[in-house]
């Protein structure tokens, strides 16, 4: 017995799985189960006393497997081994009472709760069978026992194992939930919900994540960013799956290197922030993020657009002279024409608004609704229009959604704005309009036009919701594809084209670049080069409408959609610079060119 018992306490891994179950072959001989402790684990110690109260020993000989069952149960929790005790208090069914019972195969949670052990009311707090005791003054007085202990380990294990919920408490939230409140239990109310958060120990507050934080909850998450403990803000990266973004960015910034290297090793950290650390002072943390591999970890792949052809500027995703025209108006639109545009709108309101409602039902759920919903994301964004277009709602509010919040009475930038999407609902529900397919499978057929003929009353709709723009287009505006963006835009075409069949080594040294240039100057240079985009005649959308256009790139080069933003970004300052540099200074320009510079793009 005691080489057995030397055996079982120096015994590691697979030795002491072998030992643990050459013991519980035989449950009869206790002793030997005594002497083996060590190396026995809770639930192998269930599953044995299972055996005897409902399973084959039981069937076979039901009185010989109570009295084995009496003896098992007697020797662990009556032992002098702490981690015999510890055994029983985490494997043993439990009741509520002054004493054992042994015949029945269930010990005295009122018992173990006074034993001085720490690790034995760690144990008691594991077992699952304390959340099925009863609510009654004895059983609450268990879990008071355990939540309120003086040791951290058993606060913070009573926390994990939720012993702070009672079934009361699910269900009146169920029933509330359900519209059928209940009246709140007595005895449960009384029940102490303090908030781990507050707890002295940061293995206590750690379980305040490890149970969840709701999403929304940012006090609470601003309390974990504040805590002054690294245990605690390093489990929101290792626990927290439904941590909020902008707690990642707090931790990829945390001043203690052990936080930063949990959020590169996340498997729940956003790819951005991963990136990020890549560059970090700190060589561990860096050596962490390469370990992740975050250039190269796909982000929701989907098929992205035609890779055969030059880049257009703008992209239009369709070569349709009419929505070519029309993105030529966005790009260079002034105050003075956005004011024309809104005036002409202004007249057609009501009429406009019906028009609208009868083609977003023309066009239903068909492929040229898609067409549209997707360029309701980027202009929401470019016209800064206040709609939501998520891709979870139905496809024919994704289209009414820009409008839905316009009250009548709004400011020229709106009005207009609603104007060009006007025009382009017009366009896209014409039986002319080819529809382009950016499928892998569908890439070699060219666009079909739809042979519908068109009725008087869908050439009203188009006329009305187009009416507005063509009056702009009765302004002089000699502005063509190769000038859109200023007189160097094909030198900007062909360096987007470039970047777009960029080989994955050239791109990554191009996205890592950009990540080690600081916020503070990329963020300084980058307003210089917004204000040098707009040109003399403040053609106030421009930058943005170029920034979408790197984003295109991106996702070209990169194969994923969507892809990383800093991506974007970086290709979107060598654009600037090739279009405008000479309106900026020799530092600003250096700034922007300097991820493509790395990745050998000429300028």
């Amino acid at each position: 017995m005691s080489v057995l018992a030397l055996l079982a306490a120096r015994a590691k891994g697979q030795s002491r799985a072998t030992i643990s179950r050459h013991v519980l072959r035989t449950v009869a001989d206790v002793p030997r189960l005594i002497a083996a402790a060590p190396a026995i684990t809770p639930n192998q110690l269930g599953k044995a006393v299972d055996g005897l109260l409902h399973g084959w020993e039981h069937r076979r000989d039901p009185r010989a497997a109570q009295t084995t069952l009496a003896k098992l149960l007697r020797a662990f929790t009556r032992s002098s081994n702490v981690r015999c005790r510890a055994l029983a208090a985490e494997a043993f069914p439990l009741v509520v009472g002054p004493r054992h019972r042994f015949s029945k195969g269930e010990v005295s949670a009122t018992v173990l709760i006074a034993d001085p052990e720490v690790a034995v009311l760690v144990a008691l707090a594991r077992n699952h069978h304390v959340r099925s005791l009863p609510e009654s003054e004895q059983g609450l007085a268990v879990r008071r026992a355990l939540l309120d202990n003086a040791a951290p380990r058993v606060r913070a294990a009573a926390r994990r194992a939720g012993l702070h919920v009672l079934h009361s408490h699910i269900v009146a939230a169920l029933s509330a939930a359900d519209g059928r409140p209940v009246p709140a239990d007595a005895a449960a109310s009384e029940m102490e919900r303090a908030d781990p958060l507050d707890d002295p120990a940061p293995s206590v507050r750690v379980t305040a994540i490890a149970n969840g934080i709701a999403e929304q909850d940012g006090a609470r998450w601003a309390r974990v960013l504040a805590d002054p403990s690294p245990q605690v803000r390093k489990a929101a990266a290792t626990r927290g799956y439904s941590t909020p973004h902008f707690v990642w960015a707090a931790l990829a910034k945390d001043p203690d290197p052990a936080v930063r290297a949990a959020v590169a090793h996340s498997r729940w950290a956003p790819t951005e922030q991963q990136r990020r650390l890549l560059s970090d002072a700190d060589p561990k943390v860096a050596a962490t993020a390469e370990a992740r591999d975050p250039l190269s970890r796909p982000v929701e792949v989907r098929p992205s657009l035609p890779a055969d052809g030059e880049i257009m500027l703008p992209v239009s995703f369709t070569h349709d002279h009419r929505l070519r025209r029309l993105d030529l108006t966005a790009v260079t639109l002034t105050l003075t024409q956005q004011q024309h545009l809104a005036t002409a709108a202004r007249t057609t309101t009501e009429a406009r608004a019906q028009a609208r409602a009868r083609v977003i039902a023309r066009l239903g759920n068909s492929r040229a609704a898609r067409w549209v919903a997707d360029r309701w994301e980027r202009w929401c964004d470019v016209f800064a229009v206040p709609a939501p277009t998520y891709s979870m709602i139905a496809l024919e509010r994704r289209l009414a959604a820009p409008f839905v919040g316009a009250a009548p009475e709004a400011d020229d930038r709106v009005t207009g704005a609603l104007a060009l999407f006007d025009a382009v609902l017009g366009l896209a529900a014409d039986p002319g309009f080819a529809v382009p397919d950016h499928r892998p499978e569908h890439r070699s057929e060219a666009p079909q036009a739809s042979t519908e003929e068109q009725t008087e009353q869908q050439a009203a709709d188009l006329a009305l919701l187009t009416a507005p723009w063509e009056h702009l287009l009765l302004l002089p505006t000699p502005v063509t594809a190769d000038t859109v963006y200023g007189p160097r835009t094909p030198a900007a075409r062909q360096l987007l084209t470039t970047a777009a069949r960029l080989p994955r080594p050239r791109l990554d040294a191009l996205l890592t670049t950009r990540i080690s240039i600081d916020d503070q100057r990329w963020r300084s240079a980058r307003r210089e080069a917004v204000d040098a985009i707009a040109g003399p005649h403040d053609q106030i959308y421009a930058a943005h409408f170029l920034f979408w256009d790197a984003v295109c790139v991106a996702e070209l080069a990169a194969w994923q959609r969507p892809t990383d933003p800093l991506l974007a970004d970086a290709l979107w300052a060598a654009a600037a610079v090739a279009l405008h540099g000479e309106q900026m200074s020799a530092a600003t320009a250096e700034i922007l060119t300097s991820p493509c510079a790395a990745a050998g793009l000429a300028l």
